[in-house]
């Protein structure tokens, strides 16, 4: 199976004396419908998150096909500088970290080790990526509930962001995909209101953990919804406890395994990268 996942920060697009040129050289770079997506919206955070997940499909896009998994029509496919490992003050971000990955059928695992990796963007690292390319161009369709593929390619891809950062997976499989910035809500009152039973007990009995375990669980409710294309909606219902104690951090690389009531299993990979932000990948078994 192949998967990249990636995560990029907006924060150059939000920077009040450059951040507007930047903007404008990422027009460049997106496909068709992502730069009519992004002229359709306000100015400001939005924009910029719609904007930087455009430019995330570029490369999500342009490596899977050097990587043999699908061939895109238009754009050069040549990827020019190294700059995806940099922020603006040129210090290296996070580097790939090798994590657990849980595979196996429904209610078997089987555990090995993998090269867990999420490449981490700046904007201005992402643009020299893409620096003297054309944007490749992508076609989309959409499931009954909404949800975006490609029309021309065999991968899947899922898009998510929060706060100051966008994420971005493609694989050969479908996937499920989320960002949580942790915004300190009251979030026993949301727990009791929307999640099962035996996760807002688990909760209650986090005491200092509670908010990272909240988010924690919400970025996975997301990231079930998304694989399953029906919302986040259908998700808080489902119990996605993590089943390996309480209370619980995301281990940055870490994987799991788990099955659903009816029988069908989801393995899970969850990133501690930043300490305010949860992230959760899953697919199916």
């Amino acid at each position: 199976m192949y998967a990249a996942k990636y995560l990029l920060s907006i924060e150059e697009f939000l920077d009040a004396e450059n951040g507007e040129a930047l903007l404008a050289r990422a027009f460049s770079y997106v496909d068709e419908e992502r730069e009519r997506k992004a002229r359709r919206v306000r100015p400001g955070p939005v924009r910029a998150a719609s904007l930087g997940a455009g430019l995330l499909l570029q490369a999500a896009v342009r490596e899977a096909a050097a990587a043999g998994m699908c061939a895109p029509e238009g754009g050069g496919m040549g990827m020019a500088g190294d700059g995806l490992w940099n922020k603006p003050n040129n210090k290296p971000w996070n580097r790939p970290q090798v994590g657990l990955w849980a595979d196996g059928e429904a209610g078997t695992t089987k555990i090995y080790e993998k090269q867990n990796e999420i490449k981490q963007y700046s904007v201005k690292g992402l643009l020299e990526f893409l620096y003297g390319t054309s944007p490749i161009s992508l076609a989309y369709v959409y499931g009954k509930e909404g949800k975006p593929y490609f029309r021309d390619l065999p991968v899947y891809f899922n898009l998510s962001h929060s706060g100051e950062y966008v994420l971005c997976a493609v694989s050969t499989e479908e996937i499920g995909a989320d960002i949580q910035q942790h915004c300190g809500k009251d979030v026993g009152k949301l727990a009791r209101r929307f999640f099962p039973e035996r996760e807002w007990t688990a909760l209650e009995r986090a005491g200092e953990e509670r908010e990272r375990l909240f988010y924690r669980l919400w970025a996975r409710k997301e990231a079930y919804g998304k694989l399953t294309g029906k919302g986040v909606a259908d998700a808080l219902g489902v119990d996605l406890l993590p089943g390996e104690g309480l209370p619980g951090k995301a281990v940055p690389g870490g994987a799991e395994a788990a099955v659903l009531p009816e029988g069908r299993g989801l393995l899970w990979e969850e990133y501690g990268i930043m300490e305010a932000y949860s992230i959760a990948f899953c697919r199916f078994s």
